[in-house]
């Protein structure tokens, strides 16, 4: 084990220096040992947690790779197991044939999207910012985000997989790269159902001509191609096509479960119920919003402008929705890390977005808040405005550049 351990961590310090490298951001001496340092660290301090068995994969995904292991492996991956979606569940169906212990199999999966996700995000900030620095600067504030490390190297979760998907669709679209675009949103939204939080900006991509109305039939088709194996397997059609309508009735009445979210700045009482549906026609009424924006003002939607978009809705769809989890606001904590490494005045947007989830991600380990719970949501609401904000400087300089042209 000790072994495997050695070689895994070798693979994801090797894997980071490459992408690094690849994107040309190590030709300078300082800035390769600078990474190279960094990247030790951040490895290190991973090993170091991958012991920890949180109580997801005791109760969950070590009894469904069990599960796997005792059913023929990939042959079971046609019956009913487990309530993640199927592509993740075929690593685990992959996992069961390797005498290692799921637990580091599964940590290393992450770990491996934890680079990836840094990785694309940094592709995404190239967009608007070419030093070299920034670059590398960008990679590690994501790579060593202490909710990035804590989410996959010690809870064991993959928010890293569909955060990386998801991440690299918005970069992609903004490339002129629809087609490509397409598949990574659906793959996003193949491993989470998180991925609607991010999903809603390709609505503004379609006003913005950067995908038409024909790449929309790329999501279907990508969607039903990584369904395939379990197809094959004797899975039924379906229920790998309802399998996330299946999964609502398990999420829940609670207003809030952990979330930095607008639910946890009050006491709903006896009118939750009420409440909760209002919520939900709220963050429908503010995704509309944004839509109608992007569509008055579609002559300026610059690159930067549609970027800011989608931080505004991967923050304000889960802040606005009850029944939110502690994990939901992962996406948006990556791509204010992008948004502050290419624009300095709004370096502490994602200081008080990671401040929000990492109190959450504190009381669910601890079962104690160490701060009121309501303090989280005060911190992603003003993390909100910030994005607003952002969102209205650079519609009035695509404005300006308008009418100076």
């Amino acid at each position: 084990m000790k072994l495997f351990m050695i070689i895994s961590m070798l693979f994801v310090f090797a894997l980071g220096i490459t992408l690094l490298w690849r994107e040309g951001l190590l030709k300078n001496t300082v800035h390769f040992i600078f990474a190279a340092l960094f990247m030790a660290c951040a490895v290190i301090l991973r090993a170091c947690l991958f012991d920890f068995e949180s109580n997801d994969y005791l109760m969950f995904l070590q009894p469904w790779t069990d599960y796997f292991r005792a059913n023929g492996g990939f042959r079971a991956v046609g019956e009913s197991v487990g309530n993640y979606n199927l592509p993740y569940l075929y690593f685990l169906a992959l996992f069961s044939y390797i005498n290692i212990d799921e637990l580091y199999l599964i940590k290393l999966l992450s770990v491996t999207f934890d680079v990836l996700l840094a990785w694309s995000c940094v592709k995404l900030a190239s967009l608007f910012e070419r030093g070299r620095l920034r670059l590398i600067v960008c990679f590690f504030a994501v790579f060593l985000c202490p909710t990035v490390v804590l989410n996959g190297a010690y809870w064991g979760q993959c928010d890293s997989i569909y955060a990386f998907f998801a991440v690299l669709s918005i970069y992609l679209a903004l490339s002129d790269r629809p087609v490509d675009a397409m598949i990574a949103i659906t793959a996003s939204f193949a491993f989470k159902l998180q991925a609607v939080f991010v999903m809603p900006i390709f609505f503004v991509f379609l006003v913005a001509k950067k995908i038409n109305w024909k790449h929309l039939f790329v999501f279907p088709l990508t969607y039903l191609i990584l369904m395939f194996p379990a197809l094959f397997a004797g899975r039924k059609l379906w229920d790998t096509l309802m399998l996330y309508v299946s999964q609502a009735g398990t999420v829940g009445d609670a207003m809030n479960y952990n979330a930095p979210s607008l639910t946890s700045m009050f006491s709903w009482g006896d009118g939750a119920e009420m409440w909760s549906k209002l919520l939900i026609i709220a963050a429908f009424a503010f995704m509309l919003g944004v839509f109608a924006f992007a569509i008055i003002g579609r002559k300026n939607l610059n690159k930067r402008l549609m970027f800011g978009m989608a931080v505004l809705l991967a923050i304000a769809i889960p802040y606005l929705l009850p029944h939110m989890h502690d994990r939901y606001f992962f996406v948006a904590g990556m791509l204010c890390i992008v948004l502050a490494v290419t624009d300095m005045r709004f370096g502490l947007m994602p200081v008080f977005a990671e401040l929000a989830s990492l109190h959450c991600y504190y009381a669910y380990f601890s079962r104690y808040y160490l701060v009121p719970p309501r303090l989280g949501g005060v911190l992603m609401l003003i993390t909100l405005l910030l994005a607003i904000t952002y969102i209205e400087i650079n519609y009035k300089n695509s404005k300006n550049y308008e009418n100076y042209s």
